[in-house]
């Protein structure tokens, strides 16, 4: 092939053409800081906060709860950090067995501290019950509730304003992690209860290096990283090209108003039904009603998920098998494992789309995964007779 078909874009996007001119002078002729006085650096603050008022107005927020960090990792840790600071006496976090490893790992280490951790168990489709986070609550001890709006495997959608409404009644911070729902569903953080909130820029084809935390007004906050920047929320200076290039990213989602998702959403569904059609013994894992427009998780009797993503990639054609971010690990797929899927036998590979994907790569891909899949069985069903 003389192109390469990218469906991995749970993982990164590629950046946007107009992100990225909109950034670069920032980098070169605009590179005043902007917390200096004279007007060759206010001109850097003000796009700055244009930025800001980007990202405010496509969640519902204010202006001044926008805190730009590194990373949506950093803002995270930070959100989960400040609810522990501001209730010491409370001992008691909840979260769900399918959090991003930066939530996991954190109360993985919380734990080691004293923290008593609820993890939230899921069913067979990925899904989590809200009776079961109601009997989780501890009155006097539960200090957050951490759950994602939306999972970066399987793609499954939460239903966060309940659960907002229930750490809302109970007087609970409510920490939402939406790497993967930007832009590709609506958010509302005053009417979901949302008190703090993460996003990334390259999820959302802005580059890498750049995150936002969202910190309601009326919630106390003790910086991770101190200094007078980021209204003395987060120390350091300003990321400036990053910070413009996602207030970018941002203004483009906001004129787009979801209409792209419908596109991305026929392409996944394509997906789905020519595998259906052309490869028997093959699942599609999560809840099929309620989930991302752009995502599949779909695994073939007999055969690995990493298998399939070799053979793939020698034909240009990217696929994932999981998280970015845990994609050394040999371990099997936490969120999967959750799910109670037998991952011995055979193991998904994870298509997540984006705009810039067509149906003509969609027909490619299907054709040449039924044939990866064929010569996969073929090979497994010789190396068994041996």
């Amino acid at each position: 092939m003389n192109t390469e078909i990218y469906f991995d874009n749970n993982a990164t996007t590629k950046c946007d053409d107009e992100v990225l001119k909109e950034m670069l002078p920032y980098l070169k002729e605009n590179y005043g800081n902007p917390s200096s006085l004279y007007s060759f650096s206010k001109q850097v603050k003000d796009k700055i906060q244009k930025a800001r008022k980007n990202i405010a107005q496509l969640i519902n927020a204010n202006e001044n709860e926008i805190i730009f960090t590194s990373c949506a990792s950093e803002s995270n840790v930070s959100a989960i950090m400040n609810a522990i600071n501001n209730n010491p006496t409370k001992k008691h976090i909840i979260t769900t067995k399918m959090e991003h490893t930066s939530i996991i790992e954190t109360m993985k280490y919380l734990e080691t501290k004293g923290y008593e951790i609820t993890y939230l168990s899921v069913d067979e489709k990925g899904r989590i019950s809200l009776k079961e986070l109601q009997k989780a609550i501890q009155k006097e001890n539960t200090a957050l509730i951490a759950i994602m709006m939306a999972n970066n495997e399987i793609g499954n959608i939460y239903p966060i304003k309940e659960i907002g409404k229930i750490a809302r009644q109970n007087n609970i911070l409510f920490h939402c992690d939406v790497v993967q729902a930007i832009g590709k569903i609506k958010i509302n953080v005053k009417n979901m209860n949302i008190d703090t909130l993460s996003l990334s820029g390259h999820k959302i084809h802005a580059p890498k290096g750049i995150g936002v935390l969202f910190v309601k007004n009326e919630i106390n906050f003790t910086p991770l990283i101190f200094g007078h920047q980021e209204n003395e929320k987060r120390g350091g200076t300003e990321n400036v090209p990053y910070i413009i290039a996602m207030g970018k990213a941002i203004e483009i989602i906001l004129e787009d108003n979801y209409k792209t998702n419908k596109k991305i959403q026929y392409l996944r569904d394509k997906i789905e039904n020519k595998i259906k059609e052309r490869i028997e013994g093959s699942y599609v894992y999560g809840d099929l009603e309620n989930r991302l427009p752009n995502t599949t998780n779909v695994a073939f009797e007999g055969v690995k998920g990493e298998e399939i993503l070799l053979v793939l990639e020698n034909y240009g054609i990217y696929v994932g098998t999981g998280s970015a971010c845990n994609a050394k690990n040999i371990e099997p797929s936490h969120v999967l494992t959750a799910m109670g899927i037998d991952l011995s036998q055979s193991s998904p590979i994870r298509i997540s789309l984006g705009k810039y994907n067509t149906e003509e790569e969609v027909d490619k891909f299907v054709e040449i995964l039924e044939r990866t899949v064929k010569c996969l069985r073929m090979r497994s069903k010789k190396s068994e007779k041996k």
